[in-house]
Formats: structure tokens, sequence, C-alpha cells
């Protein structure tokens, strides 16, 4: 029972707060947590009714391992301007995720330009830059992945939601009755932060945080469709490191449906694994330290590449 997390997590504040412009000139909110020798920087992509610094001991944990960590607020949640829980489809948030995984990279350039032959080129990065996304947050960082794939060195997902759960026909036909009535207007939707999170001192601290909500409109669902359905039969064109951790025990995601995505990816590039009695919010588990162990052990290799073939655990 060692590896269970019941005490207060270990938090680290941001040593930066910004705001930068994202597609259409819309507000976004996002930090920094900078390490002074850093091996990487680390992007965390937050999931539906949470924000960034709601992951302030994932940015302790990767911090104490050398890591410079970066976190934005999608629009609609967080500090960042938009509706709340709300999407004008999938690109936007792909758009803007893309914006400031660029923005980043130029941050960690090196402020003098690269010589080529006698000539000023763009600086090559000074260190990689992997993305981390949580379920929403995921299924963007993919898209990202897809469309954008020089933004990032390595990719790690945790619940990524490509497939929700069942809803039951009553809820789906609810939501596309709004979805042609009022698309954009938010319903409070609280559920139980019990069945998605483990830990019950970050359940606490979910509903106590005026920056986290559960509000959603009926066209989120359909942006999250949006993004499931650009990705089939395109695994095969993913071409960075994957680390792929699955909660055993994750009523929002089902991860049986994806299995032809999954399969579809280049040997090599995938490692997979189911984590038994994990809930939804893999970071937030009671186990996040054997969640925690996994990332590192990739971290590593992604610094030492050799050559491998896929994982599956």
């Amino acid at each position: 029972m060692s590896d269970l997390s019941t005490l207060l997590p270990d938090d680290l504040e941001p040593s930066f707060r910004g705001v930068m412009p994202g597609r259409g000139n819309a507000p976004l909110a996002f930090c920094r947590w900078e390490h002074p020798s850093p091996r990487g920087r680390v992007v965390l992509s937050h999931g539906y009714g949470e924000h960034a610094e709601r992951y302030r001991h994932t940015a302790h944990w990767l911090h104490s391992l050398g890591w410079s960590v970066s976190a934005m607020d999608h629009r609609g949640f967080g500090r960042s301007a938009g509706i709340r829980g709300d999407a004008e489809g999938i690109r936007g948030f792909v758009e803007d995720l893309t914006l400031f995984l660029r923005q980043e990279r130029h941050h960690d350039a090196p402020t003098a330009p690269r010589m080529v032959d006698g000539v000023p080129a763009l600086a090559l990065p000074a260190h990689p830059q992997v993305l981390l996304g949580h379920s929403f947050g995921g299924l963007v960082a993919l898209l990202t992945l897809l469309w954008y794939p020089g933004a990032m060195d390595g990719l790690v997902l945790t619940s990524p939601a490509l497939k929700l759960r069942d809803i039951g026909l009553p809820m789906r036909m609810l939501q596309r009755l709004l979805y042609w009535v009022a698309p954009h207007r938010p319903l409070d939707l609280p559920g139980d932060k019990s069945q998605v999170c483990s830990d019950p001192i970050l359940v606490q601290r979910y509903w106590a945080d005026p920056l986290c909500h559960h509000f959603v409109t009926a066209a989120f669902p359909t942006a999250l469709e949006e993004g499931r359905r650009a990705l089939l039969g395109l695994g095969s064109e993913l071409d960075r490191p994957i680390l792929l951790l699955e909660a055993g025990e994750d009523s929002v995601v089902d991860p049986e449906a994806s299995e032809d995505f999954w399969a579809s990816i280049p040997a090599g590039f995938l490692e997979r694994h189911r984590l038994a009695g994990f809930m939804h919010e893999v970071l937030h588990d009671r186990q996040r330290k054997l969640a925690q162990a996994l990332v590192e052990a990739w971290l590593v290799r992604l610094g030492n590449p050799t050559p491998t073939s896929a994982m599956s655990v």
C-alpha cells in the first residue's frame, strides 16, 4: 500500500503567469514552472472541467526530474476567455495548443542565431519538448501531433478521450435536441467527481476551486466526436514517440473502443500500459506514483533513444 498517495500533494507554484493570443486573438492564460538546468520542457494539456494549475503537483514531480513545465488553460476553461465548456468545433483547440507549443519552443530557443555556411539560420531547439495530454486534452494533443507534428518531440497521453462511454439513448436525444436549439448554452452537469478521481484530497480541491467548472454545451461533445472522426484511419501518420496510459477502471473513456487506432500506429512509436485499478484521472489517482514511474522511465528513454518495438502492458 506504500504506492497510495493519501497525504496533501506536494505542489509547486508557477514561476511565471501570462496571457497569449489564441485563435482569433482570444486571450489564453498560461503558466510556467521554470527549471534552472532543464532536460527539456513538458507542456500540459488539461482535461474537461479543470485548468492548468490543477496540475501543480504534477509540475512539482516533473520539476524534480529536471524538466521545465508549461501549461495553458484551453479556451472556455480556467482563466482563459470563452464560454465555459463550449466549443466551435475541435480545430480551434488544436490551433490554440499549437500556438502555445510554438511559443514555448521559441521561449527555449538559444538567443544567438545559428550559422549555416556563414548565413544566419533559425536556431535549433535547445531541448526536447514533450506534450502531456489528459482526456479531452489528450484528444487535442493527438490531433496536434497529426496536423502539426513539428510542434513536439514526444507525446504522453493519459486516458485520451477518443471514445466516450455511452451516455444512454435519452441523454443522446437531449444532446441532439440542444445542439439544434441552443448549441452554445452552458448546462450545469456536476456529476460525481469521486467516480473519476480516487484521491479524496484532489476531489475536495476540485469542488473548492473556483477555476474548475462542470458546465458543458451541446456543441462540446459534438466537437469531441469531430476530433475522433478526424483521427480514424490516420494512426499510421503519427511519427513521434507516444506513451499511452489507460485507466483500468475508466468510467468516462472506453479504452476497448480504440483498439484499431492504436494498432495502426507504426511499430516502435507506441508504448501502451493499462493500469489496473486506476480511475480516469491517472495523474490524480491515489496510485499515481506507479504512473509517474512509467512516465519517468519513458522520458529517460526519449533522451537516450534506442531501436525498440512497440510495447503493450
